[in-house]
């Protein structure tokens, strides 16, 4: 958290009033979030906003900030005192100021001039045209490993954090556990329905808030009304009424319907 909606929240909510601002200055104020040098980009407008996977990119005049929020990072714009738990601050000549507030400081800024710096490392974004069906069953073709594993893989596709994993492999059908390779046509185009279904239902309820997210208007993100299986440990599952249960994979907490996420077993 926060994973791929929130981070578009921030995408798209900041966009409406922030493109044309021009940055006065910047500072660090938690030494180990930033190295990044505001000297550089003094005078620099806001251009756009953009997204990889988990980060935020805005792109200036002629560099880039690119911005991973981590467990508990959030943005706030204030004109007022700098929020508590703040680890950066850009200031605009209008007088506003963009805050990373992270109470943990896990999160992470940058000021580049190439972003496949940072994020060139990523995999497919699952809302491009480039990610198609069959496109996932090429990706999958050799994957030996684990399906929630792979999910979470931010190098095979970009974005996917553990709830979205978790209610991805829930509306697909597919236990957490089952091997990538042992998909068959039919489970994989469910799969990839699923991925960018869930995906893009966050984003239109705004992602979801567990911690500290807030939109960029400071709005909680409610697509927890909506999660299936996510943190609902022997609640009813909404497809079959069995108990939903709880397991590690890969040390990551799991929640799943057994009755409906089956392991395929080992032929005798």
């Amino acid at each position: 958290m926060p994973e791929l909606p929130e981070v578009d929240s921030y995408r798209t909510g900041l966009a409406k009033t922030m493109k044309g601002w021009k940055i006065k200055g910047g500072k660090v104020i938690w030494p180990r979030t930033s190295d990044a040098n505001f000297e550089k980009i003094k005078n620099q407008k806001i251009i756009e906003f953009n997204r990889k996977g988990k980060y935020l990119i805005i792109d200036l005049d002629n560099h880039h900030i690119i911005i991973h929020l981590r467990m508990t990072g959030r943005i706030d714009i204030t004109n007022g005192d700098t929020p508590k738990y703040t680890t950066v601050e850009i200031q605009f000549e209008n007088g506003k100021k963009m805050c990373l507030v992270d109470y943990r400081k896990f999160g992470k800024v940058w000021i580049v001039e190439n972003t496949d710096d940072i994020v060139g490392h990523l995999g497919i974004e699952p809302l491009s045209k480039e990610f198609t069906a069959k496109k996932l069953e090429k990706m999958l073709e050799n994957r030996s490993g684990r399906m929630k594993p792979l999910l979470l893989n931010q190098q095979f596709i970009a974005g996917i954090g553990n709830y979205l994993a978790d209610e991805i492999l829930f509306r697909a059908s597919i236990h957490p556990l089952r091997k990538a390779n042992t998909l068959k046509e039919e489970e994989i185009r469910y799969l990839y329905r699923s991925i960018r279904h869930i995906i893009r239902k966050s984003i239109n309820y705004g992602g979801t808030t567990f911690l500290t997210f807030r939109g960029p208007e400071g709005k909680k993100g409610d697509f927890w009304k909506e999660l299936q299986v996510f943190r609902k440990t022997g609640e009813p599952c909404p497809h079959c009424t069995k108990p939903i249960t709880r397991i590690i994979v890969g040390q990551r907490s799991t929640h799943i319907c057994e009755n409906k996420q089956k392991i395929m077993k080992k032929p005798d």
